[in-house]
């Protein structure tokens, strides 16, 4: 597409729209196109609030933007490890926001109520060597 990849993924989404719709009537058409839409264009482009804010006031559909966004954050957490362009390149913002753990190596000379300091939410933070 000579003006660029953005439009042909709201194309397309709001092509998938339409396709739920003809599975499940109860839904709104300009929910699901719209959220479809957004879906598409978070998992190539990796930007979730502006993909909200752009198809809500394009589409005039404001009361829309909380089911967008709710669409555009759930393609991004589940493409957030997925290449789709060559170029592209991962976001750190995402991998400190899902994978944050408290991390420090445990040494043969601290003393085991230091060890329990560490394991404050039950979870044992990883690389801990137990040489006590």
């Amino acid at each position: 597409f000579r003006g660029g990849f953005i439009f042909p993924f709201f194309t397309a989404g709001a092509a998938f729209g339409n396709v739920l719709i003809s599975v499940i009537p109860s839904v709104p058409i300009q929910i699901a196109c719209l959220c479809f839409a957004a879906g598409i264009n978070v998992a190539i482009t990796r930007t979730a609030l502006a993909t909200t804010l752009i198809l809500s006031y394009l589409s005039g559909e404001q009361n829309a933007l909380s089911a967008i966004l709710a669409a555009s954050i759930c393609s991004l957490f589940a493409t957030s490890y997925t290449p789709f362009i060559k170029t592209q390149i991962a976001r750190s913002d995402i991998d400190h926001s899902l994978f944050f753990k408290k991390r420090r190596t445990v040494y043969a000379q601290d003393s085991i109520a230091d060890v329990e300091e560490i394991d404050e939410g039950g979870i044992e933070p990883p690389n801990v060597h137990h040489n006590i």
